[in-house]
């Protein structure tokens, strides 16, 4: 790399003599000239300080050496030598500003390429594309190796007496930042590889902290200068800046990842048993005869996890537990009274706030005689079925047709309820399904797609965790997937969340499609009226009797019987649902329900009132209601928030929503999320699957 041109003006016959024992070429000498000669100088010296300042730039340095009077000498030097220092500025700036803006502005294009192709290497890596991200990787590389070739002469530039321009800026932030990019993508290819490639015997947790601290913890180091560096960078003269933009937020988001498997690190660890054995109890909630907490509870299983392997697993059926325990314990929820007299491990989950419920199954547990466990994992039936979608088709024993995605809840409720495997064991099949799909699901090709399934079905709260160690459960919690609801009698803003329950004995709600709508009207006086709106439609009909029909005589079951039918969904769908507002709405009237057909309760873990009314639906039909209350406050006149937060129930499905906002004599100035559609008469709609939680936050003037 060139060395920088310096300018040294000091007195003569000091350390340019020294340094110069000899005259250069470079050196522009007046001490030899007369006064009258030295107003001639450029007569009698051959000097084009253009060429002189190229040439110097494989040189030392420019000196300028001269004589003065001693009027000119002390202060009076200053004039002279501000004279010296701007026509050298002058002429530095110049070649820097014309570098900066042609080859600078060209070179920066060149490493704009460079990183989008980063941006292809991660994409490629996190597709699992064998070996795209590595060659990626390696022709960023050559990029930035050409980058830094061309950008020599300019990255020389060090001045601290001029600014550096943007572009020569950017580059330097860019091959910084990229050279580290390359290594952390190294580091990430080959975390990667090693995860997909685990050990079949030793320790998995061991082995996990290995990769974690050989190459997850470099990365997360690295991510954060890189942040940094690229918050220097502007691509805004290329045709790369849409597209730097676009990584900059892809690579924030990989970040808070890095970041937050660090944190997580030795929480998951331990949940996996690398401290010390861990024991899980795991519910299997049938979402297809919803409760509260998720779908009712018919079965569950005791998990043994040691150093990252599962080393035990015992199925059990539910009723084996329940059925042994004779204590006298009333339900604590009207809905399931009509359904049994006892409250047993079955209909644990009572609560939507799944800790509460977790913590109940672990009591009852205990109660029936079953082992001590360290947490609870709830399985709803839809959440098995989208994992099924991408581990592929379970042969199991005794059936001789592989069991699909698609037929996988008819044929187990069918055999289950029809107790082919006998009235001692009616749910042997689910252990054989367990233990089929447990073994897929670990095979090498499969392993990744079933793992980000399993963390989106968490998200939908399909799949729910607890754990008793505090530590363990504030990862949880972290993560999201908890499922827990916090008090909601504590909540200052809108909310609404609507609970729906099972109450019929059957497993109708498979085929239940439900809507909610939920509007709100900011009036002329600032009060606010929101209007509830309910529809279900049942969706059993005669082509779905004929088609389950066709299905089961596949897996060679022929016994039907009406009773049977009923119990797997042709008939009356009988449903409790609660409302959750916030405290103080008062009612104002209702369609579709008569006035005495809604309930007020009190629900005390939640410590707020709720409304309650029964929806009969038939086979084929549909109903709705509408309910329309006063919230207990008002919107300001001068610019004010109306916050709003829907909250889903654990194991909810074949639900969409739809979020309406009036107001007719105000500004709406900003919305979270934006409005995913646009209607006349609405100032904000917000619609889509009712998968999660939804936090909406509009501004008003």
């Amino acid at each position: 790399m060139d060395k920088p041109i310096k300018l040294e003006i000091g007195p003569e016959g000091g350390q340019e003599e020294e340094k110069f024992p000899t005259l250069s070429q470079y050196l522009l000498n007046l001490k030899t000239l007369d006064r009258e000669k030295k107003h001639k100088a450029a007569e009698h010296v051959n000097l084009n300080l253009k060429e002189e300042i190229k040439a110097a730039q494989s040189q030392e340095k420019i000196c300028i050496v001269g004589e003065w009077s001693e009027s000119k000498q002390g202060l009076g030097r200053l004039p002279m030598i501000a004279a010296a220092l701007l026509i050298i500025i002058l002429l530095n700036m110049g070649q820097l500003m014309f570098l900066g803006k042609q080859a600078g502005g060209e070179t920066l294009a060149l490493a704009g390429e460079a990183f989008t192709t980063m941006q292809d290497a991660g994409r490629a890596f996190i597709s699992g594309e064998d070996g795209a991200d590595l060659y990626l990787f390696d022709k960023a590389a050559s990029l930035l190796a050409q980058v830094e070739e061309e950008a020599a002469p300019l990255l020389a530039h060090s001045s601290s007496w001029l600014k550096e321009p943007n572009e020569i800026k950017s580059i330097r932030a860019l091959l910084d930042a990229g050279y580290l990019f390359t290594e952390i993508g190294a580091h990430a290819s080959e975390a990667r590889q090693m995860l997909e490639n685990l050990p079949e015997e030793s320790s998995l947790t061991d082995y996990i902290k290995l990769v974690s601290d050989e190459h997850i913890s470099p990365a997360a180091e690295g991510i954060s200068i890189i942040n940094s560096l690229l918050a220097d960078v502007d691509l805004g003269n290329t045709p790369y800046q849409d597209s730097f933009i676009e990584f900059r937020k892809s690579f924030e988001e990989a970040s808070a990842i890095f970041d937050l498997w660090m944190e997580a690190r030795d929480p998951v660890l331990s949940f996996l048993g690398g401290d010390l054995p861990q024991h899980y109890l795991i519910l299997f909630q049938n979402n297809d005869e919803m409760r509260p907490g998720g779908g009712f509870i018919g079965s569950f299983a005791i998990a043994e996890l040691n150093d990252g392997r599962l080393t035990n697993l015992e199925f059990n059926d539910v009723y084996d537990f329940d059925n042994r325990y004779f204590e006298d314990v009333k339900v604590p929820i009207h809905e399931l009274r009509q359904l049994t007299e006892q409250w047993r491990l079955r209909d644990s989950n009572i609560s939507v706030d799944f800790p509460s419920s977790a913590k109940f199954a672990m009591d009852f547990l205990d109660k029936e005689g079953g082992p001590g466990v360290d947490g609870v994992i709830a399985v709803n039936l839809s959440a098995a079925q989208a994992l099924m979608e991408v581990s592929g088709d379970l042969k199991v024993p005794n059936i001789d047709k592989a069991i699909s995605a698609e037929t996988f809840p008819i044929v187990l409720s069918t055999l289950v309820e029809a107790k082919v495997y006998g009235d001692s064991s009616p749910k042997a099949i689910l252990e054989e399904v367990l233990n089929a799909f447990k073994d897929r699901a670990l095979s090498e090709d499969v392993r990744m797609d079933v793992g980000r399934v399993l963390l989106e079905q968490m998200r939908k709260k399909q799949i729910l965790i607890y754990h008793k160690d505090p530590k363990i459960q504030k990862f949880i919690e972290s993560m999201g997937v908890d499922g827990s609801v916090q008090k909601l009698g504590e909540l200052e803003d809108d909310f609404f969340m609507p609970v729906f329950t099972n109450i019929g004995g059957n497993k109708t709600d498979r085929y239940i499609e439900s809507t909610i709508n939920h509007d709100t009207y900011l009036m002329d006086d600032g009060s606010m009226v929101l209007a509830v709106n309910i529809e279900r439609k049942h969706n059993f009909t005669e082509a779905t009797r004929a088609w389950i029909k066709s299905t089961m005589e596949g897996y060679g079951f022929t016994m039907w019987n009406e009773g049977l039918w009923n119990i797997m969904g042709d008939d009356i769908n009988e449903t409790g649902i609660r409302l959750y507002l916030p405290e103080g709405v008062r009612f104002l009237e209702a369609k579709g329900l008569l006035k005495d057909d809604l309930q007020f309760y009190y629900d005390e873990s939640m410590d707020l009132s709720y409304y309650y009314t029964e929806m009969r639906v038939p086979p084929g039909e549909s109903k709705s209601f509408t309910v329309f209350f006063a919230l207990p406050w008002k919107i300001g006149e001068d610019f004010d928030e109306y916050n709003f937060k829907l909250y889903k129930q654990p194991g909810l499905k074949n639900v969409t929503y739809t979020k309406k906002v009036y107001a007719p004599n105000r500004m709406m100035l900003s919305a979270y999320p934006f409005a995913t559609e646009i209607q006349a008469d609405a100032d904000y709609v917000l619609s889509g699957p009712f998968n999660n939680d939804i936090d909406i936050t509009l501004l008003f003037k």
